[in-house]
C-alpha cells in the first residue's frame, strides 16, 4: 500500500512538471531598425540556443508564446589613433515573453551585455551577442518565472481564455485555439471546459484534404456557366446574350489596374516571393483597414509553413499603428503557387488617407511598402 502511495505522489509530481514543460517558446528575430541584419541574426541563433539548453524552445509548428528580444546601446566608445580601432560596446538586452495571438504581456527582464572588438561598431555588438553564455543562470530563471507568469495568469483570466479560445475555433484557426488552451492546468477551475473544447478542436482541424475542397468549389462553377450556355442557345438572339458576358470581363479586366493604380513601392529582402497588392480599403464601421496582397513562391521549393507577420505600420502623417493582426501565424506556399493573404490594422478611429510605409515579413523574407493609398 505505501508503494502505491508513493507511486501516485511520484507520477502526480511528474504530471505536474510535464505541465510545466509544456510552456515553450518561439523566439522573434528583433525588428529593431537601429541594429544590422548581421546582428539581428546573430542575437536570433544565440537566443534560440539559450532556449534549447533550457528545453523552452517551441516544437510546434504553431506556437502562441513567443519571446520578443531588444537590444539598447547604452555606451559605445571607440579608440582611435592606434594601429587598429577598438570598439567597446555596453548595452542591456531585454527579453519579453508574451502572448501573440492576444498581445499579453507575461513578464520581461532586462540584462546588462558587453563586448569588444577590432573594427567597427558592428563588430563589437556582435562580439557582445558572441559573449551571451548560455548556460547562464539568469535566463534559465527567466523562463522558469516567465512560465509561473503564465499560470499565474491563465489562473486569473480562466473565463477569458475560454472565450478567445472558442473565438479563434470559430474563425477556423485551430492549431492557435488549441494550443492557446495548453497552458490551462488541471488544477484550474475551468480545465474540464478547456479540455471538453480542446477535443472539439481536434475534431474539427481539417486533413490534408483541403486543397481537394477548393479544386471542387472551383469546379462548381463551370457547371453553372455551362448551363448558361443552355439557356442562351434556345432563345433566338444568342448573339446578344453571347455580348453580354464581354463588358463583364471588360469589369474584370477593369479591376487589376486598381490595384496597380494604388502607386506604391514594393522592396522584398529576398528573390523567394513576388508581392503585390490587390487592394488596400478601409471600413469604418468594422474600424479597419484591409490590406489584400498575393504571394507567389517562385523558387523550386516548397515552403510547408511559413511565419507571416505584419510588423509595422506608418500613416501619411508619419503615426504609428500598433493594431496590426494577419489571417493565422502560419501559411504554406508551395513552389510557383500564389497565395492570398489578408492583413489588418484595426482600431481605426478616422479615415486615413494613406500608409507611408508598411512592414511584412513572410517567414525570412521581409517586404517593405511605402506610399500605399487607402480606398474608403
Amino acid at each position: 500500500m505505501k508503494r502505491l502511495l508513493l507511486f501516485v505522489v511520484s507520477g502526480l509530481t511528474a504530471l505536474s512538471g510535464f505541465s510545466q514543460e509544456k510552456i515553450q517558446f518561439h523566439i522573434n528575430r528583433s525588428a529593431q531598425e537601429n541594429i544590422t541584419g548581421k546582428v539581428a541574426d546573430a542575437l536570433d541563433l544565440k537566443l534560440k540556443q539559450v532556449m534549447n539548453r533550457n528545453s523552452a524552445a517551441a516544437a510546434d509548428v504553431y506556437n502562441v508564446f513567443a519571446i520578443d528580444p531588444a537590444i539598447e546601446l547604452t555606451d559605445v566608445v571607440s579608440t582611435e589613433g592606434l594601429v587598429q580601432n577598438v570598439s567597446v560596446a555596453q548595452g542591456n538586452l531585454t527579453l519579453i515573453a508574451r502572448n501573440m495571438v492576444d498581445g499579453t504581456m507575461y513578464y520581461s527582464a532586462t540584462i546588462p551585455v558587453k563586448g569588444d572588438a577590432l573594427g567597427s561598431k558592428e563588430s563589437a555588438m556582435l562580439k557582445m551577442i558572441s559573449n551571451i553564455k548560455v548556460t547562464d543562470a539568469v535566463y534559465t530563471r527567466f523562463i522558469r518565472i516567465a512560465r509561473q507568469k503564465i499560470d499565474e495568469y491563465y489562473a486569473a483570466n480562466c473565463g477569458t481564455v475560454l472565450q478567445k479560445a472558442q473565438r479563434l475555433f470559430e474563425e477556423g484557426r485551430y492549431e492557435e485555439a488549441q494550443l492557446y488552451l495548453k497552458a490551462v492546468s488541471p488544477s484550474l477551475p475551468c480545465y474540464e471546459e478547456a479540455n471538453m473544447l480542446r477535443q472539439e478542436i481536434v475534431r474539427n482541424i481539417p486533413t490534408n484534404t483541403s486543397p481537394d475542397t477548393v479544386v471542387v468549389e472551383q469546379v462548381v462553377e463551370k457547371p453553372v456557366i455551362v448551363v448558361i450556355d443552355r439557356v442562351v442557345e434556345k432563345p433566338v438572339p444568342v448573339e446578344q446574350v453571347v455580348e453580354k458576358p464581354v463588358p463583364v470581363e471588360e469589369k474584370t479586366v477593369d479591376r487589376e489596374p486598381v490595384a496597380e493604380k494604388l502607386d506604391c513601392e514594393i522592396s522584398i529582402s529576398t528573390q523567394d516571393y513576388t508581392f503585390k497588392v490587390l487592394k488596400c480599403f478601409g471600413d469604418m464601421t468594422q474600424k479597419r483597414i484591409t490590406i489584400q496582397a498575393a504571394v507567389t513562391n517562385v523558387t523550386d521549393r516548397n515552403f510547408d509553413q511559413e511565419r507571416v507577420e505584419f510588423r509595422s505600420a506608418f500613416t501619411t502623417d508619419g503615426v504609428k499603428l500598433n493594431s496590426l493582426d494577419t489571417d493565422g501565424l502560419y501559411q504554406e506556399y508551395p513552389s510557383r503557387v500564389t497565395r492570398p493573404r489578408n492583413f489588418y490594422i484595426t482600431g481605426v478611429n478616422s479615415k486615413i488617407p494613406g500608409l507611408s510605409f508598411v512592414k511584412l515579413g513572410i517567414g525570412g523574407t521581409t517586404v517593405e511598402i511605402r506610399n500605399l493609398p487607402v480606398q474608403w
